[in-house]
């Protein structure tokens, strides 16, 4: 069995959820392209079942299948509807409705809802490194988002976006939480293609009405392209890598990297669209940064026959 107190156990998991922020953070991006041709709801259908071959596939090489647990259906179906379904229709339609400001603080806000959601279920305990990091880390996020050029507008924002961006970063946290005790008795291949496949049938069901056939004929290449980079490495393969994460640190401390993605989103936006980044924002990213080394922190032990 791996020590998870080994200096390269903890290295490698926290690459792990560095490259999961990274896919997550420039899957904005990649989404936008796409839904240049396709409307938000067809664009992720598209990418939802994209996302779930790629899943399939994951699960096939793995060879990982085992029989499920009849008093596991429950946790199941909560951490599908919840993180998939529920997060994937209310931040569609939630980033359509908002401003990039307002959106990046509501996204960035993952370790609240995580902490606040183990809080009230005692699942785990929040230390005075785990809570000043976390608030350091939300703190980062809104400093990138006064960065943007002309600020904090509320110009063009519409409560109704803020909501539903709310419900879908809770959505997400209750995921984040609950997913950790799925881990322990299956592989995480098998939990990702189950949970994809149970919200896929409602957000297919969902989208029925709005449904024709023309609207996917004519589309260029770079639409499917976008579908499928959203498809295979934001949904598969970063839920994936974040589904591990959680297994082997915790849904707290893992909950912080949510907040990493901003940082990625805006690099990419330098390097891809010559954009600029502000020193508000350069701040923002070392803030967030230093939340998540303040978050994984351990205590220091006092040593043994030392007067407190």
């Amino acid at each position: 069995m791996r020590d998870s107190s080994s200096f390269w156990y903890r290295l490698v998991t926290h690459l792990i959820l560095v490259g999961t922020a990274f896919f997550w953070g420039i899957n904005p991006m990649v989404m936008k392209v796409g839904m240049e041709e396709l409307r938000p709801i067809h664009f992720n259908s598209v990418r939802l079942s994209v996302g779930l071959i790629a899943a399939l596939i994951q699960l096939l090489l793995s060879r990982s299948w085992k029989p499920i647990r009849r008093e596991d259906l429950p946790r199941f179906l909560v951490v599908a509807v919840t993180g998939f379904f529920l997060f994937q229709l209310c931040y569609s339609f939630g980033v359509d409705y908002t401003s990039a400001s307002i959106g990046s603080i509501i996204l960035g806000s993952l370790p609240i809802h995580v902490a606040a959601i183990t809080k009230i279920f005692r699942i785990e305990e929040l230390s005075p490194n785990k809570t000043f990091g976390i608030l350091a880390t939300f703190i980062g996020v809104i400093f990138i988002a006064l960065g943007k050029h002309g600020g904090l507008g509320m110009a063009g924002t519409y409560m109704f976006g803020v909501v539903l961006l709310t419900i879908a970063e809770f959505g997400y946290g209750i995921y984040t939480v609950f997913l950790r005790p799925l881990t322990a008795r299956y592989s995480i291949y098998q939990i990702i293609f189950i949970v994809m496949s149970v919200a896929l049938t409602p957000f297919i069901l969902f989208s029925l009405p709005n449904f024709e056939l023309s609207t996917f004929t004519g589309l260029s290449p770079v639409t499917w392209l976008s579908a499928a980079f959203s498809g295979t490495f934001a949904l598969a393969l970063g839920n994936t890598l974040w589904s591990l994460g959680i297994k082997r640190i915790g849904s707290t401390n893992a909950s912080v990297y949510g907040n990493l993605p901003p940082v990625f989103g805006v690099l990419a936006g330098i390097l891809i669209l010559n954009e600029t980044l502000s020193p508000m924002q350069i701040l923002g990213a070392l803030i967030i940064l230093g939340g998540v080394v303040l978050v994984n922190k351990k205590p220091i032990r006092a040593k043994k026959g030392v007067s407190s």
